[in-house]
């Protein structure tokens, strides 16, 4: 555990110190799983967990030992299943071992890594069975999985000019179609920027089936249209739910497959 305060001199210091102490003797939380934290902006203390796991006891300069360990005791039971919720949201991204017959997808469908030694761009080949996406050794020997991803965008990018206008004309609105765009986008399928008027998906998101994806393009269509209230509020629902009557099951099923989507890992390069 790494004790922190805020500025406040000796006496706070001393008193995570002393919170730390009696957490550690106490047992809830095991020793080794939780920081203290003194804040001198709260009004109150405050128990959260970190999407590593890590509990973060934030306390007040008028906290005592006794009066943390009784709120710990008494949200445990809410930590648990808190932790329980975020390990199962948390992502399971496989790694891809970019070798000849690598299994990968596009659009819902599987596809397998067929490496040349010509060089030519990365391309999609429709065959019977799995297609195959070529692409030249060299490139994925130097690069890593670069040259797969940019064609993940680049193919996504199609896709998307294509899909975007349809979607945008059913959501009646005056405003234009938002600039369209692809890219890595962390821990997030898709973004609108309001400023920029903007909308990107991440190139991940095309190995999904269409009807995930279209999810995904609708969610950020929706948010295009500059629905009142907060970003996820009443209205954005309605607009939602008038353009996607199934988007409440849609946006499980897409939470779900997300984690389980390649992200541009490797753990070796042919």
């Amino acid at each position: 555990m790494t004790p922190t305060a805020a500025p406040g001199g000796s006496e706070a210091d001393t008193l995570i110190h002393e919170i730390t102490a009696a957490l550690e003797a106490d047992g809830t939380l095991g020793v080794g799983t939780f920081d203290v934290v003194m804040s001198h902006r709260r009004a109150r203390h405050a128990l959260t967990t970190q999407l590593n796991g890590r509990r973060i006891v934030r306390v007040v300069p008028t906290s005592t030992p006794g009066e943390i360990i009784r709120f710990v005791r008494q949200n445990a039971s809410r930590l648990e299943l808190h932790a329980q919720r975020m390990a199962e949201r948390a992502p399971l991204h496989p790694d891809k071992h970019l070798a000849d017959g690598c299994k990968l997808t596009w659009l819902g469908t599987p596809v397998r890594l067929y490496l040349v030694d010509t060089p030519v761009p990365v391309h999609l080949r429709q065959g019977v069975g799995a297609g195959l996406l070529v692409a030249y050794r060299g490139d994925i020997t130097r690069q890593g999985a670069r040259p797969i991803i940019d064609w993940y965008a680049r193919a996504g990018r199609v896709w998307l000019e294509t899909a975007a206008p349809a979607r945008w004309s059913r959501l009646r609105t005056r405003r234009p179609l938002p600039q369209l765009a692809v890219r890595d986008l962390g821990r997030r399928g898709g973004i609108y920027q309001e400023h920029a008027h903007e909308l990107t998906l991440h190139w991940a998101v095309f190995q999904l089936p269409p009807l995930l994806l279209e999810y995904v393009l609708v969610h950020e269509l929706v948010h295009g249209t500059r629905p009142r209230g907060r970003s996820h509020g009443p209205e954005f629902r309605v607009r939602l739910r008038r353009a996607l009557p199934d988007a409440p099951a849609r946006h499980e099923q897409f939470k779900a497959a997300f984690r389980l989507l390649w992200v541009g890992n490797t753990r070796q390069i042919a």
